[in-house]
């Protein structure tokens, strides 16, 4: 019989099964929850470039997204995520060799 991992505790890989008072501290730091989604977007570099992107997933505070070469990125981008609606400023938090997570910058009304 194999053992089952406990919520918090280690694996043997060295990964922690996370608990839900975790989970809800993620959310809480993001400041509002993230909805799954699968989109075509557009990201937007600043040397007027574009590149399509997958919106994995989006909230009023930033989105996930995935591009190739996303660990390329600049940190200042804007993301069109929906084609009629104009883009929004974004800066890349974290990045990895296709994904990206993004906190949108609210502008100064």
């Amino acid at each position: 019989m194999g053992r089952q991992s406990k919520p918090g505790v280690r694996k043997k890989s060295g990964e922690r099964n996370p608990e839900s008072s975790e989970l809800s501290q993620v959310e809480e730091r993001r400041g509002s929850v993230r909805q799954p989604t699968f989109k075509a977007g557009e990201v937007i570099l600043p040397d007027a470039g574009a590149l399509d992107c997958i919106i994995r997933n989006v909230s009023e505070n930033g989105c996930l997204i995935k591009i190739e070469n996303a660990g390329a990125l600049p940190d200042k981008i804007s993301i069109r995520i929906d084609r009629d609606k104009p883009p929004r400023q974004a800066e890349i938090i974290w990045r990895s060799s296709t994904l990206a997570g993004a906190m949108f910058i609210r502008e100064l009304s």
